[in-house]
Formats: C-alpha cells, structure tokens, sequence
C-alpha cells in the first residue's frame, strides 16, 4: 500500500533503499520495535518471515514506536489491529510514535 506509492512517486527508488542509514535507536540487522513512544521502554527485534504477525509474539502486547537497523530489504508494516488490515505506519528509518498490535515485512522492491 504505502511502499508501493512512495516507490511510484520515486521516493524510495530512488534513495537507495537497501542502503538506508539505520537509526541510532536500531544498530543492528532489521528493526526494533518498542513498547513506549520515543524507542523507550522494552526493545525487541523483528524476525525474518513473512505473513501477518501479532506483536505479543515479541514480548510487546503494543507497539508504540518502531526504528530501522541496518538493510534487510524489507520494509516493516505496523497494524492497529491483529487482521493487519488498518495501517499504523511503514519503517523505512523511524517512527517515534504509534500504536500497533500487529506487523508485517515487505519486500522492498528493486
């Protein structure tokens, strides 16, 4: 939904996606999640694998913001509900500040 606009438009095609600098809240490969606003509280990272995936499953009943680690050439989808089916945000550095009980990962592509 999302990437696929922001790749029409030319915004992640042409920024270089998978080498995007990852966010000081996320050193490492993928992306972290957290369970309170401004990446405080719990920290826990984000699996390979796809499908729709409930947030409790890592330790986290809500996600209230999310950052990127270092190139994975996925994108990370946060859902407010466990259908994945109301967007609350898609990580492409960081999202300071959301409320998601459920996530995604997307290719990117290119």
């Amino acid at each position: 939904m999302v990437i696929g606009a922001l790749v029409a438009g030319g915004t992640l095609l042409g920024s270089g996606v998978a080498a995007a600098e990852p966010s000081p809240h996320c050193q490492q490969h993928g992306y972290c999640v957290f369970s309170a606003t401004g990446f405080g509280g719990t920290k826990a990272s984000v699996p390979t694998g796809g499908g729709c995936r409930a947030t409790s499953e890592l330790g986290i009943p809500v996600v209230r913001s999310a950052a990127r680690g270092f190139g994975d050439g996925y994108a990370l989808e946060l859902y407010a509900d466990q259908n994945c089916a109301t967007s609350a945000g898609t990580v492409y550095f960081e999202l300071p500040d959301t409320t998601a009980t459920a996530y995604r990962l997307i290719p990117i592509p290119g």
